[in-house]
């Protein structure tokens, strides 16, 4: 009897000793392959610079439309391409002989939410014409779909090239799949997006910010909240704007087209009227990822707002978001969450700081006092500043899916919130604070305000808004 139980006490040992060995050998495998993988994407990396590369469309003028895929009664669409430098974001990476992995290209289109096709691939073209078909490592509709039977998909294909030659960049691509036959019979062409300045392909992104603003729609016609927001963000420190209209009134175009000509926005037509009854709010998902390649790709800037044009985000604790970045970012944050708190377009005006020579007086950020005093959770309307060399995959109110290494950090209530200027007001019975944080921008915003107002309409002697 005691024997049995002394076998199988031994038996129990051995059994865990060989688990515990086995886990051992598998955690030993797993660390091995880490640090063989991290070595290769670090002699990649190191390669990668080691190449000469010259922008093969010299001449883009990078702006874009959608434009139909193949056969137009199925409504595919395609807008923009971008040369993606990170090869940490590739899965299946080259480094032999033979070939390297110099990137990828990041496609952005409309498709049915659920396609046939198992398989996607990005047709390139090069500058002397000749073509290349790469099976794309990743193609899926992004998030936010709300049930619509169409979505904005996010395709990526790598980009490898031989080993020991000049590397040929791609100058034009185009989506290849089977369920649309003409895509491969009359493919759909784009220019891929490069830096303004190729020299900046590799360097330390600009510590700028730039803004993207969801889509002007429904014939969007307030003038004077666009320059108010503007001015807001310039204050801010911000430094450059990403505007795409879908339907909007002449004199917001003429605003636009200022803030254009002084180099401080892009303007572009974001056509998807074939769409707005079968795509999540006119595509804003497709619409923000763009914004935020091209402001990592074409402009190297380091920041992008995510806001629409009824939302600040306010530092409250520094002088500037730039300053709050400036302080508080440590490198590695994927995205800084500001939680929302709403003001009311139907509350009551306070006009006590408006300076007497003001032409525009009622500013919404100056007006507006009171606001909500609960703060909604994390995620829940918020909005974010973004580091551009992080995203993978952006959404409305969160990032999806980011680059390794990097992380989300929630901004804490005390230390900067999102103002939200609502029309309309979800709980009109919510508890309301007065907060004042937005008049400390009002001597300058009333001013600035001001001299684009006059410069803009002229001929009504500066006024934004008639009444």
């Amino acid at each position: 009897m005691l024997a049995t139980q002394e076998n199988r006490f031994q038996y129990v040992y051995f059994s865990l000793s060989g688990l515990v060995a086995c886990t051992m050998l598998i955690l030993v495998y797993i660390s091995m392959r880490t640090t063989i993988n991290e070595r290769l994407r670090d002699d990649l990396k190191a390669a990668q610079r080691q190449l000469i590369y010259e922008k093969p469309n010299p001449h883009w003028n990078y702006l874009n439309s959608w434009r139909r895929i193949g056969n137009a009664t199925l409504r595919h669409e395609i807008y923009s391409a971008y040369f993606d430098t990170r090869t940490e974001i590739i899965g299946n990476v080259r480094l032999d002989e033979h070939q390297m992995t110099i990137g990828s290209l990041r496609i952005f289109a409309i498709l049915p939410e659920r396609l046939r096709d198992s398989t996607l691939s990005c047709i390139v073209r090069y500058a002397d014409f000749s073509t290349k078909e790469i099976v794309a490592e990743e193609a899926r509709a992004m998030q936010e779909v709300h049930n619509n039977s169409f979505a904005a998909w996010t395709i990526m294909c790598p980009v490898h090239v031989p080993r020991n030659q000049a590397a040929q960049l791609p100058q034009a691509v185009a989506l290849g799949y089977s369920s649309n036959r003409l895509s491969h019979l009359s493919p759909t062409y784009i220019q891929v997006s490069y830096p303004r300045n190729m020299s900046d392909m590799f360097v330390k992104s600009r510590p700028a910010i730039g803004v993207c603003v969801g889509p002007l729609q429904d014939n969007y016609s307030n003038v004077m909240r666009l320059v108010e927001f503007v001015e807001m963000y310039r204050l801010q420190g911000a430094t450059h704007f990403y505007f795409y209209h879908v339907e909007a009134s002449e004199e917001v175009l003429r605003v636009l087209a200022h803030y254009k000509h002084l180099g401080l926005a892009d303007v572009f037509e974001w056509n998807v009227g074939g769409h707005l009854q079968d795509l999540h709010y006119a595509g804003i998902v497709a619409q923000f990822n763009d914004c935020v390649y091209r402001a990592n790709v074409v402009d190297n800037s380091r920041y992008a707002a995510i806001v629409d044009l009824d939302e600040v985000l306010m530092p409250l604790k520094h002088n500037s978001l730039a300053e709050y970045l400036r302080q508080c970012d440590e490198g590695r944050t994927t995205a800084f969450v500001f939680r929302n708190v709403f003001f009311y377009r139907r509350d009551s005006n306070d006009t006590f700081n408006a300076p007497a020579h003001a032409r525009n007086r009622l500013l919404y950020t100056q007006t507006k006092v009171r606001r909500t005093l609960e703060v909604m959770p994390a995620y829940v309307r918020s909005k974010l500043v973004v580091n551009t060399r992080s995203i993978v995959e952006m959404g409305n109110h969160q990032v999806y899916r980011s680059a390794p290494g990097f992380v989300d950090h929630v901004v804490h209530q005390t230390v900067g919130l999102l103002f939200h200027y609502r029309d309309k007001c979800i709980n009109c019975k919510m508890v309301l604070i007065v907060d004042y944080t937005a008049r400390r921008f009002g001597s300058l915003l009333f001013d600035r305000v001001d001299d684009t107002c006059l410069e803009v309409f002229m001929e009504r002697r500066g006024i934004c808004e008639l009444a």
